[in-house]
């Protein structure tokens, strides 16, 4: 610009000023001048010529004023109040507001002025007149609400003229808001009988929206129906702080029909349109919806209080229960909107489901809760919510996230438990109704998800178990365990240090079994001695820190330790010849093999100190349960049953019977259903063949010279079995064999269990599970999905499922044996038991594999993780030979390379 020669350029103002700015320029006084002048016009914008056309008061005759209300009208409708403050009427709606007191007066005297005033009332709402909060106070205390709502009392009022009075006073209700402290003033306004007609016509006039409407012009609609909700609100609230308020009595069922309308019409277009409008007006009305509720629980709340402290009153109680059952299923219908709840806040207000704000949308649980202990108070067994609406309600829900199902299951809780009774007889038979269908997934979604949530609904729900999944119950399980521990975390943890190849080493004794009477509280931790010694003779301890990958290798290899012994057998397999080396077995524990306590005379003969073994064994156990890990033992349904207190009946045995031995429970039902007498052959010829005793003794054990005979009867041995009595001696074997011959191992068992968990938990899972699922909890699956277990892993260090060795790593995986699989999982997490539910539910974290950079090691394990160090190898086949080697040598020694 210095020195250059330019040709003269006009610029515009915004540049010119932009300039000026960047240069330090000041403006020449005669544009500053001109500028002034040109801005008193602007401000003025006709305002002059406007207010010359109305006089400064009314005149008296009424014909004369309703002439200038009516031209008053028209100038207000032709001209909009403004949206520059610059740029507003500001003389025009000073003239207007000086004209209405004498306008409210007159239509006292005139229907002429009364009807001149509501139109005026009208254009100015329409028009931009009466928009603030202070203009709405002025008119609703110079008393201009009156003359707006007279057509609601007008007989001969248009349906248009009250459409308008009742849209004027919800405006004008908003002259103070929810949070303000208005209680006193301008009671005639908040009048109970203005306010009953202004509710007589509001349903038909807020509800009725054409269903062909879009996006734009339902987010239109929102705020509207916010303002009725804030009307209905402000005025309890006034009623309720007032001084006057004993003599207020509004009966909940004439504000209902409004309410119950905009809730439906809210649900059935926000399902449509609702995520298509900014989030702040889609939740506006749920957040106004929430308060209402809550000032309207008080109120109900309030009237119990008092009709409390005179019993005498009946009747105000039956009638304080009548308007609490319309506000319970209100309180339901709201729960049932699909409006967002639990998303986090979100600055912009742009469509979508952001910008939620948790806690101003969502309802007390308590609220529904107190009115329903109130109702129940009167010892009534009808239910207080009709089922049908909760039904409805959980089909709703079955559709939401998992946080908006918590938080709405939380509020009817209380309401749960009488709608689930009201099916008891089906729910008793293990049958789920249609009605409960959309609850029972809810309520699995939720406690699967949460266990802690309303555990008070779920102590309910416990008594009918087949509403309950099994993941569910572990879920259920799994939460008291967890706050089992964190009662015994303020203790000095238990620590045993044991050698690997024989893990019970003086474990007895520091466990202090030999005190009958004595806990063992948690926590548990283990160290396992190396097996060699330092330079100076001191044993070394393996390397790592007890966070849980340790306990679980204990666990594990304790438990194999028991069923390698000769006190525990499978009827499949012939406990008195089996070999085992190095105290690990050599055919036992082959998986998908069912074990049972050897009977006591044969744990006589076998051990000692038998009774504590079965004690220390149920020790075990119940570190597995509170610690959710799993033993790599399946044990008989009719072992698990007495345990945990299962009742077992007579019918029972039989099918018990064929979990734990199938070849024997053929045998049975052969001499029972007599098929040997379609061969020609005796009772005494089936006997023979099938290998079973003819008379009422069995022997117990297949080394006749340890242990004899024993009598399933007095005098059995000479008693011979018959067609007659046949089912007898079924019978009486079937309960040596699963109940009476284990006995005294169930009880030593169960002594130790209750060591460790508290009975309350036994009973628990008890109440809750079956057979099969106790099974699956404390046993774990022996099946290993390998499209589960990839499916559930995650990778670190630079690894992806892409990485060629990870890769590799599952192509060798899927070549392994069963027996393989098992192994790299106990390799990897310290147990070779798949969690009951699947790789998700893997403790305390899922399966990992994580990058080395370097191709010369072996794979290593970190089981308190559940993670393998993977090297980065040249070729699948190193990869094969080195993670085999390291399976087979290393076993599940920790950090073993």
């Amino acid at each position: 610009l210095a020195g250059a020669s330019l040709p003269p350029v006009v610029l515009g103002p915004p540049l010119d000023a932009m300039l000026r700015g960047l240069f330090g320029c000041k403006r020449p006084s005669s544009e500053v001048s001109s500028s002034a002048a040109s801005r008193r016009r602007i401000s003025h914008n006709g305002s002059e010529d406007l207010v010359a056309l109305l006089p400064e008061r009314l005149p008296d005759q009424a014909a004369e004023a309703a002439r200038v209300l009516g031209l008053a009208a028209r100038v207000v409708g032709e001209h909009e109040f403004g949206r520059r403050a610059l740029d507003c009427h500001w003389g025009l709606k000073r003239r207007l507001y000086s004209m209405l007191p004498d306008a409210v007066t007159a239509s006292e005297r005139s229907a002429e002025v009364r009807r001149a005033t509501h139109r005026l009332l009208e254009r100015m709402v329409s028009k931009g007149y009466a928009a603030s909060a202070r203009d709405r106070c002025r008119l609703v205390a110079m008393g201009a609400w009156r003359p707006a709502l007279f057509p609601l009392w007008d007989s001969w009022a248009s349906a248009c003229d009250r459409s308008v009075a009742v849209r004027l006073y919800a405006h004008l209700a908003e002259h103070v808001s929810f949070f303000d402290d208005f209680s006193g003033t301008h009671s005639d306004f908040w009048d109970q009988k203005v306010f009953t007609s202004w509710l007589a016509a509001a349903d038909f006039v807020y509800t009725d929206i054409p269903d062909a409407i879009d996006a734009d012009q339902w987010e239109m609609s929102c705020p509207e129906l916010e303002s009725v909700l804030k009307t209905v609100g402000c005025f309890m609230i006034f009623w309720i702080n007032e001084k006057t308020s004993s003599n207020f009595d509004v009966d909940i069922a004439q504000v209902m029909p409004l309410l119950i309308g905009i809730v439906d019409t809210v649900a059935k277009f926000d399902s449509r349109l609702g995520r298509d409008i900014a989030s702040k007006t889609r939740g506006d009305i749920l957040e106004e919806l929430v308060r209402l509720c809550g000032v309207l629980t008080q109120y109900i709340l309030n009237k119990y209080d008092d009709s409390e402290t005179a019993r005498t009153c009946r009747r105000r109680t039956q009638e304080a229960k009548r308007q609490a059952g319309l506000l319970l299923n209100f309180l339901v219908r709201v729960l049932m909107l699909e409006i967002p709840t639990c998303v986090q806040k979100a600055e912009a207000v742009a469509p979508g489901p952001g910008a939620m704000p948790v806690d101003e949308r969502q309802m007390e649980s308590e609220w529904i809760e107190g009115l329903h202990e109130h109702c129940q108070s009167t010892n009534d067994d009808e239910q207080v919510v009709d089922p049908k609406v909760l039904e409805a309600m959980f089909v709703t829900l079955a559709r939401m996230p998992v946080e908006e199902q918590k938080y709405r299951l939380e509020c009817v809780s209380p309401l749960v438990p009488p709608f689930v009774a009201s099916f008891a007889d089906q729910l008793r038979q293990n049958v789920v109704p249609a009605e409960l269908s959309d609850l029972k997934a809810v309520i699995n979604s939720v406690f699967q998800d949460d266990s802690s949530i309303s555990s008070d609904l779920l102590e309910e729900i416990s008594f009918y178990p087949c509403l309950l999944d099994f993941a569910t119950k572990r879920a259920t399980i799994h939460a008291v365990c967890e706050r089992q521990k964190l009662q015994g975390s303020s203790s000095e943890p238990i620590r045993l240090v044991v050698p690997r190849d024989n893990v019970l080493d003086g474990v007895c004794t520091t466990l202090n079994l030999q005190n009958q009477s004595a806990r063992i509280e948690v926590p548990l931790e283990i160290e396992f001695r190396s097996g060699y010694a330092d330079d100076t003779g001191n044993e070394l301890v393996d390397e790592g820190e007890d966070q849980g990958g340790l306990r679980r290798q204990w666990i594990d290899r304790a438990s194999r330790y028991f069923i390698s012994s000769d006190l525990f057998l499978s009827p499949s397999e012939d406990a008195a010849h089996l070999e085992s080396s190095n105290g690990l077995p050599t055919k036992r524990g082959a998986r998908g093999v069912i074990y049972v306590p050897s009977s006591e005379t044969v744990c006589k003969c076998v051990q000692d100190d038998w009774e504590e073994q079965f004690e220390l064994f149920g020790c075990i156990l119940g570190f597995a349960i509170l610690y959710k890990e799993t033993v790599p033992v399946h044990f008989g349904h009719n072992f698990l049953r007495s345990v945990f207190g299962l009742k077992t009946d007579a019918q029972d045995l039989l099918p018990l019977l064929e979990n734990v031995d199938t070849t024997l429970h053929t045998k049975l039902k052969y001499i029972l259903d007599g098929s040997y007498r379609q061969l020609g052959d005796t009772i005494d010829d089936a006997l023979e063949q099938s290998n079973l005793p003819k008379v009422f003794a069995i022997n117990e054990s297949h080394c006749p010279e340890l242990v004899h005979n024993t009598e399933l009867k007095p005098g059995g041995d000479k008693i011979h079995v018959t067609e007659e009595n046949k089912e007898e001696f079924v019978l009486l074997f079937l309960d040596r064999l699963l109940i009476s011959g284990v006995a005294k191992q169930v009880e030593c068992f169960r002594r130790g269990l209750l060591r460790v968990v508290p009975d309350t938990i036994v009973q628990r899972i008890a109440e809750l599970m079956c057979v099969k699922e106790i099974e699956l909890m404390v046993c774990g699956s022996e099946e290993i999905d390998v499209d589960d277990w990839e499916r559930h892993t995650q990778y670190e260090n630079g690894y992806t499922p892409e990485s060629q060795p990870v890769r590799w790593f599952w192509e060798v995986v899927r070549s392994m044996t069963v027996e393989q699989r098992a192994a790299l999982l106990s390799f990897a997490t310290g147990s070779s038991q798949v969690p009951s539910g699947g790789f998700r539910f893997l403790q305390p974290e899922l399966f990992t594999v994580q990058r080395v950079a370097v191709t010369d090691r072996y794979p290593e394990a970190h089981t308190c993780a559940n993670t393998i160090d993977l090297p980065i190898y040249a070729s699948k086949s190193e990869l094969e030979r080195r993670l085999d080697f390291a399976i087979r040598e290393a076993g599940d020694a920790f950090g073993r390379r």
